[in-house]
């Protein structure tokens, strides 16, 4: 019986063009365009940092601070009036002593995202420093006046530079800003198969053959069961094309490290966990709906308002306390952290922890899912 199950759900998704495109369309789409909109997003923020400066005749060491403001990315434009740094009069009077107090103002045009300005403002400041360092260099000889503005610079951005205190991380493709967001999105795709799931059980009462299989040899609990281990099976299938598209497709076509797969059991073993979750828990809002209209409405809504709280969509880092507790209790965010660290070959004690909490969720999803799936059988009647 499960394989003429897994033939007709496998049929019937086949010949619904709305439940190809919710399954695999949308979250390819989803995929490409994050990935490739990440993958702009640094060369995006270095073209904005564009800036402007005036009252260069207020300070005798305006022409350093360009020259050090080019040195950390600045694009230096007279014509933006956008980005401005304006030079008070008075700036070189015993910098060194801290005595100078705004002096400078940093005008950004409110287009820019927060990210972006914060950017400037940082950048701005690790300028001021190094000529700080510069005047101090100057003023105990080991910067010498005789040298080019530009080898001074040099030197001095030699002389900041603490890069080498840093041990030098071990770089790996999940790293990558435009790869990140693919376990999210991947995961997204896999949820949406609620809407499938509460299509059919709403045709299957609409057309009496739920009623027809009450006059059956056969449990209800059974024909459940049989439903959800073909709907895995789909989501399996679903999973794997989404990992190839993912892993392989989207990386090679824009020229990034392909995302590797940490062990070949245990990335079956993940992905049969998250299919497994993400079916329980569809059937458990599917047998909730009772209509067309409450499928895409609690299936979707519910799926959106998920992946917006499992930092999908919003970086849990910069989320409130609040939410982000949240997040660490939704089934999506658990999913996407076992395929994040199943990319990132760097599985540890969490990662069964969240296996453990999703097989949890899942076993009590389906239960509920079952317990309201029979009573609505057992008010079944014929029209």
């Amino acid at each position: 019986m499960l394989i003429h199950t897994v033939k007709k759900e496998a049929r019937l998704i086949a010949n619904d063009l709305h439940s190809l495109a919710v399954l695999l369309l949308m979250p390819i789409v989803f995929m490409v365009i994050m990935t490739m909109a990440s993958s702009q997003s640094q060369k995006n923020i270095q073209a904005n940092l564009t800036l402007s400066v005036i009252g260069q005749e207020n300070s005798a060491n305006s022409n350093v601070l360009i020259a050090l403001l080019i040195a950390q990315g600045f694009t230096i434009d007279k014509n933006n009036t956008d980005n401005r740094l304006a030079i008070e009069a008075g700036v070189d009077k015993q910098i060194l002593m801290r005595q100078g107090n705004s002096q400078l103002r940093l005008d950004i045009s409110d287009d820019l995202a927060p990210q972006t300005r914060l950017l400037m403002t940082e950048k701005l400041k690790a300028s001021l420093s190094q000529l700080k360092l510069y005047l101090y260099m100057l003023d105990t000889g080991d910067l010498s006046q005789d040298l080019s503005l530009d080898e001074q610079v040099n030197q001095v951005v030699e002389s900041s530079d603490v890069s080498y205190l840093l041990e030098k991380p071990l770089a790996k493709a999940l790293h990558n800003p435009a790869l990140n967001s693919i376990p999210a999105w991947w995961v997204f795709g896999i949820y949406f198969i609620v809407l499938p799931i509460s299509l059919t059980f709403i045709n299957e009462r609409n057309n009496g053959t739920l009623v027809r299989l009450k006059t059956y040899p056969i449990s209800m609990a059974r024909y459940f069961y049989n439903k959800a281990c073909a709907y895995v099976i789909v989501s399996l299938i679903q999973g794997c094309l989404l990992a190839i598209i993912g892993c392989i497709a989207i990386p090679y076509f824009l020229n990034l490290p392909l995302l590797p797969l940490y062990g070949l059991l245990l990335s079956i073993f993940t992905f049969i966990t998250v299919s497994f979750t993400a079916i329980a828990f569809a059937l458990l809002l599917a047998s909730m709906v009772s209509s067309y209209e409450q499928a895409i409405v609690v299936g979707g809504g519910v799926n959106i308002i998920l992946a917006a709280l499992s930092g999908f969509m919003v970086p849990l880092e910069i989320m409130p306390d609040n939410l982000a507790a949240l997040a660490n209790g939704s089934p999506m965010y658990w999913s996407a952290q076992l395929l994040r660290q199943l990319m990132s070959e760097s599985v540890d004690h969490t990662f069964w922890q969240y296996t453990a909490s999703l097989w949890g969720f899942s076993l009590l999803c389906f239960v509920a899912a079952l317990c309201i799936f029979n009573k609505k059988m057992r008010n079944l009647t014929w029209n």
